[in-house]
């Protein structure tokens, strides 16, 4: 294990890139947002292998910022965003990803040594559960499973289409499973699932939620043990007007078949207070 290395996981749109952009405003901390190609990794290796290599990146990126004053992160206008996907649709009525990977300049944080270094990646972290928690902390973030799902059917992303690369590359039960299934909300629900039981399984206790965060931002840095910032970041309201009203009761109706694990992280009441707010709004 590497000190003052956290990694963060979470399902997909469900505010992990917002947490990392929180996260930087904490004192003597740096969050970085996928840094790692999951094509650099070689499943076919082992899971030991991606362990080493995750090692060797952290540490690395270590030298790298207090040599240089630079670190790896996708980004966006030199900078971790709060969202990484466009905010207006562009291709197919979809929102397509709004970030690059490249360095950003660090070297104005006044990071000393122990410096507290964040790394966040969705799947390619979950697929490497439980090996990966026990070799560095880790934590997940979580939303109510029917906004993650609208979210799901508004990106440009692969997860629109009932799959997740990443995940897949490194987990042949669910490649396997993905390829035989056809519809493609079948499919996300099989993923939503998957992540739901390694966080269940794997991560007890370890779960961030996206509904208190946006709501009281100091909470991350207190569930992660990290610094409080000087300044409060600015609190964000979780939308509940704009949805497809259509669109969402398909949605909560399918979501209402789903597994058991999903039930475990968001109870069957929360997710339709959550459909009534939609209705309400609409």
């Amino acid at each position: 294990m590497i000190s003052n290395t956290i990694l963060l996981t979470g399902l997909p749109r469900a505010g992990t890139t917002l947490s990392c952009h929180i996260l930087n405003s904490c004192p003597n901390t740096l969050a970085l947002h996928e840094p790692m190609r999951p094509v650099d990794f070689t499943p076919a290796a082992g899971i030991g292998v991606a362990l080493e290599y995750i090692a060797h990146f952290a540490a690395s990126t270590r030298e790298q910022v207090l040599n240089e004053g630079k670190a790896l992160s996708q980004q966006k206008n030199g900078a971790v965003p709060e969202n990484p996907v466009a905010s207006n649709a562009i291709q197919n009525g979809l929102r397509p990803m709004d970030v690059s990977l490249d360095f950003i300049d660090v070297s104005a944080r006044h990071l000393n040594p122990e410096f507290n270094l964040i790394i966040k990646h969705n799947a390619l972290f979950t697929a490497l559960l439980p090996e990966l928690a026990a070799a560095f902390p880790v934590f997940a973030v979580v939303r109510n499973p029917l906004a993650v799902l609208a979210s799901w059917n508004l990106v440009d992303l692969p997860i629109n289409k009932g799959h997740i690369p990443a995940a897949e590359q490194f987990d042949n039960t669910l490649k396997k499973q993905l390829a035989n299934t056809s519809d493609v909300l079948d499919r996300q629900l099989v993923i939503l699932e998957w992540f739901c039981e390694r966080y269940c399984r794997y991560l007890p206790g370890r779960w961030l939620r996206y509904e208190e965060f946006v709501s009281a931002p100091l909470s991350l840095a207190t569930a992660l043990g990290l610094p409080v910032p000087e300044e409060q970041p600015p609190i964000r309201n979780s939308k509940n007007s704009g949805y497809d009203v259509m669109l969402m009761e398909k949605l909560f109706a399918r979501l209402n078949t789903a597994g058991d694990a999903v039930w475990q992280i968001y109870s069957r009441d929360q997710v339709g207070a959550l459909m009534d707010s939609i209705r309400r709004s609409a």
